[in-house]
C-alpha cells in the first residue's frame, strides 16, 4: 500500500479479492458534460467494483448538484452495498480524479476508518494491464455505522458568519481562473460571476498530474504561492462542492486535516444577489 491516501494499481489488483477490501466507481461528469458515468461502468469496470452515485446518494430534497446526503439516507446506500466503516474502501473515477476525491471525503465525513484512492483511476488500471468485467455487482448487506463530523461541512449561514465576524478562516476556491476572476462565465447557467470577498485561488488541476496528486511538497507549494496560511482555517469550495473535495484531500495530505468544505458552493451562492461577492 502506497500510503494512507492511494494505493496503486499493482496494490489493489493483488488484494482485490481481499475479504476486507471494497471497490467503488465514483466518477461524475463535469458540468459541461453529459456522460452516463453509470452506464460506462456497466459496460466496464475493476472485477467487483461497484458505482457510488454521487448525484443520487445525495440530498434529492434540494435543486443544488450532488449535495450531501442526510446520514440516514448515506447509511442506507452503503450498508446496501456491503460496506461497512471499517472495510478498507478503494475509491477511482474514470477521469483526472475529477470525482474521486469527493467520494473520498463524502465517506470520511460519515465516518469510514479506511478510504484509499486509485492511483491513475481506471485507466492506469487498465494500462496496467489488469482485468475488467462488465454488468451488475452484487454483494451482502453489511451495517455502516456511522460518525458523522459536520462542522467539516459549511453552509451559507456559516459562510455569512464567518464574513461579519472577520474571523480567521480562509476560503480558497478550486474553480478555474478565469472563472474565479470572473472572467469566464459559469457553466451552470444564471449563476453570477466573482468569488467570495477574500478567497484565494487554488485551480483544483493545480495539484493534479495526469490522474495523481503531485508531491505533498509541490502541493504545499502551490497553497502558499496563493497567500495560504497552512496555520490558520480553511474552508475550501468551487463550482458545486465536487472539486472543492480535491482541495480538502490534498490539504489533508500536507497535514492540514481540519479543512471544511462549502457543500452548495458557488451554485449556491452565486445564484443570490443578496450575497456578497468580489471579481
Amino acid at each position: 500500500m502506497k500510503n494512507e491516501y492511494f494505493v496503486s494499481p499493482q496494490w489493489l489488483n493483488e488484494h482485490l479479492y481481499d475479504e476486507n477490501v471494497v471497490v467503488i466507481d465514483a466518477s461524475a461528469p463535469m458540468p459541461t458534460q453529459s456522460i452516463d458515468y453509470q452506464q460506462l461502468w456497466l459496460e466496464k469496470h475493476i472485477p467487483g467494483a461497484q458505482f457510488f452515485n454521487l448525484d443520487k446518494v445525495a440530498n434529492l430534497q434540494t435543486n443544488l448538484p450532488h449535495m450531501l446526503p442526510e446520514p440516514d439516507v448515506f447509511r442506507q446506500a452503503v450498508s446496501q452495498m456491503g460496506i461497512s466503516e471499517n472495510h478498507l474502501v478503494i475509491i477511482y473515477d474514470q477521469g483526472n480524479l475529477f470525482s474521486a476525491p469527493r467520494a473520498w471525503w463524502t465517506f470520511k465525513i460519515f465516518g469510514a476508518r479506511h478510504i484509499r484512492i486509485l492511483e491513475g483511476g481506471l485507466q492506469d488500471w487498465q494500462q496496467a494491464g489488469y482485468p475488467t468485467e462488465s454488468g451488475e455487482v452484487i454483494r451482502s448487506p453489511e451495517t455502516f455505522n456511522l460518525q458523522f463530523t459536520p462542522e467539516k461541512v459549511f453552509t451559507q449561514t456559516k459562510i455569512l458568519a464567518a464574513l461579519n465576524s472577520k474571523s480567521p478562516v480562509q476560503f480558497i476556491d478550486a474553480r478555474a481562473e478565469d472563472r474565479f476572476q470572473a472572467k469566464a462565465p459559469e457553466p451552470r447557467p444564471g449563476l453570477r460571476m466573482g468569488h467570495l470577498p477574500g478567497a484565494k485561488n487554488v485551480p483544483w488541476t493545480a495539484l493534479i498530474d495526469n490522474g495523481s496528486y503531485k508531491s505533498v511538497e509541490e502541493i504545499a507549494a502551490i497553497f502558499r504561492a496563493q497567500g495560504v496560511d497552512l496555520n490558520q482555517p480553511i474552508m475550501t469550495s468551487c463550482g458545486s462542492g465536487m472539486t472543492a473535495a480535491v482541495l480538502v484531500l490534498g490539504l489533508d495530505m500536507i497535514g492540514h486535516k481540519e479543512a471544511g468544505l462549502y457543500d452548495a458552493s458557488w451554485a449556491e451562492w452565486g445564484a443570490d444577489d443578496s450575497l456578497p461577492l468580489e471579481k
